[in-house]
């Protein structure tokens, strides 16, 4: 019964991380949107409005993409790890 009580603090603290690291994340790529858009010279003419529909859709395309994905390894890799030791320690 105590390996149940450790998963489910493991996966407290892993949704804690996963949250934490995905705002960081987000954060990283709507940061790099706008610097994208301010550092581009022919932007400079373009209202607010377009530069807060470039980051939208850049953003749109980020939670399609491949590093959104990624962050569920998150809880893949000590899942697996998890598993991998009860095994050892258990039947070995």
């Amino acid at each position: 019964m105590g390996w149940l009580r450790l998963a489910f603090l493991m996966y407290v603290g892993l949704t804690i991380i996963y949250f934490v690291t995905g705002i960081y994340s987000r954060s990283v790529r709507r940061e790099k949107l706008e610097k994208e858009w301010d550092t581009d010279p022919a932007r400079e003419g373009l209202t607010v409005q377009e530069r807060s529909a470039f980051i939208e859709a850049g953003m749109v395309q980020y939670d399609k993409g491949l590093k959104k994905r990624l962050l569920w390894l998150i809880y893949i890799v000590p899942t697996i790890g998890f598993l991998v030791t009860i095994y050892f320690v258990n039947w070995h």
